[in-house]
């Protein structure tokens, strides 16, 4: 029993940290992709900016957004509530995921809820210019 036990752990893992994790299965089986439905990556749709966000920047070698496409200055476009905007109508954020999987994650907001996201996932074989 202990061994199942420990077999099992080990496998957890394995999955969980080595090569069958969740970007390197996205790489593998479906490198690029959006949804409307469900999560991915550790965002769900649903979710404000803040937490997707927070979420996705916990991944290793991902920062912040370094695009930003609908933000504005304009009044009532986002209200400041501590560091996260509160966006008002569409609006997207992109990252980029630095690690050997080697890609890019965009959200989809509407009024600083993620409606979308999109992914494409390149691989350790293309060199960034």
């Amino acid at each position: 029993m202990a061994t199942v036990l420990a077999l099992g752990v080990g496998l957890t893992g394995w999955a969980k940290f080595g090569p069958l994790d969740e970007r390197t299965a996205i790489l593998l089986r479906q490198s690029h992709g959006s949804i409307e439905q469900g999560g991915k990556l550790g965002v769900h749709i649903g979710d404000t900016w803040s937490e997707a966000d927070r979420a996705l920047r916990q991944q290793a070698n991902v920062g912040k957004p370094y695009h930003k496409a609908g933000w504005s200055n304009e009044p009532n476009s986002s209200v400041q509530y501590l560091d996260y905007p509160v966006l008002v109508g569409e609006a997207q954020a992109v990252y980029r995921d630095t690690s050997w999987q080697n890609g890019v994650v965009a959200l989809r907001l509407r009024d600083g809820i993620v409606v979308g996201i999109q992914w494409n996932y390149v691989g350790p074989f293309f060199i960034d210019t």
